[in-house]
């Protein structure tokens, strides 16, 4: 039934369009043609000093020139269904701010472009879907939060100036009754303050580490900080041995200004996934089709 109805939308698409030439992509019922896609082509070729002559590159090229201008029709139809628009002083302050970044006089951009033999109509087409592109950006940031848990956890991996307290055991030997043996051990550790030495001086040796974390060996660094204070991670091999450890205390030493690049990284990982998901739902509910 699905392949029956594409055919039926492809037939009316073809039927539809029949009498305007040269129609290069649809988009749901919206043709996108080589006179859109020509100007943006040339400008891309212009401002980018394109060599067409490789016919790889020129192939390349007019692909992604086309799905730029499938996005781009893409985004104006999501805006239009949610009953808003790109204003003409929208486009014309996003145009003055990037003249005032390149330190143009006002209408440089056109003047620029007009030497360059591009239709300035075409550069603002594609000024005004990066518009579109930022305000659903910034529409999905508002939902974006990051917990205090998440920003400790990142906070950990990342700083080198982590002071920690743990009890660090080593196998004294590195068969399978040493495992067993740590594996045990393990179930016995519930506190830093009552650590009896009896439960394992006759497999293993005990430090008690009171330093910073980048102090200790790689293995033993990573179990530390994936282990929660409190808690011992499982056992695992470092030089040869057995080893364990029992978590008493970590100390971020990160400053204000450290957490909030943190905060802030994470914040734009997260809104640049839901970006990412929400453009794929849109191309994926989308009707395509590409004439080229």
């Amino acid at each position: 039934m699905k392949k029956f109805i594409s055919f039926i939308i492809i037939l009316f698409v073809n039927t539809a369009f029949a009498d305007i030439p040269d129609i290069v992509a649809v988009v749901n019922d919206k043709p996108i043609t080589k006179y859109d896609f020509e100007p943006r082509r040339k400008m891309a070729i212009l401002l980018s000093n394109i060599d067409t002559s490789n016919p790889t590159i020129s192939a390349r090229l007019n692909q992604d020139i086309l799905n730029i201008l499938i996005e781009e029709e893409m985004l104006n139809q999501h805006l239009e269904k949610i009953g808003r628009k790109i204003s003409k002083e929208e486009l014309s302050n996003a145009i003055s701010s990037m003249e005032q970044q390149r330190k143009m006089q006002k209408g440089g951009i056109k003047e620029y472009l007009s030497e360059k033999g591009v239709d300035m109509s075409s550069f603002e087409k594609q000024i005004r879907g990066e518009l579109i592109k930022h305000q659903i950006i910034n529409s999905l940031s508002q939902s974006v939060s990051v917990s205090e848990e998440e920003l400790q956890f990142t906070a950990i991996n990342a700083d080198q100036n982590l002071e920690v307290e743990a009890w660090v055991f080593t196998s004294k030997k590195n068969d399978n009754d040493s495992f067993e043996k740590m594996k045990n051990l393990r179930r016995k550790l519930y506190s830093c303050n009552k650590m009896d030495e009896k439960i394992y001086q006759k497999f293993a040796d005990g430090e008690k580490f009171d330093r910073n974390l980048k102090e200790m060996q790689n293995n033993t660094k990573s179990v530390v900080v994936d282990t929660q204070v409190g808690s011992s991670g499982s056992v695992y091999q470092e030089n040869g041995r057995f080893k364990l450890v029992f978590v008493c205390k970590k100390d971020n030493k990160a400053s204000d200004n450290e957490l909030n690049k943190i905060k802030s990284f994470l914040s734009n990982k997260k809104m640049s996934q839901k970006a990412q998901k929400f453009f794929k739902d849109l191309k994926e509910k989308s009707y395509i089709q590409k004439m080229i």
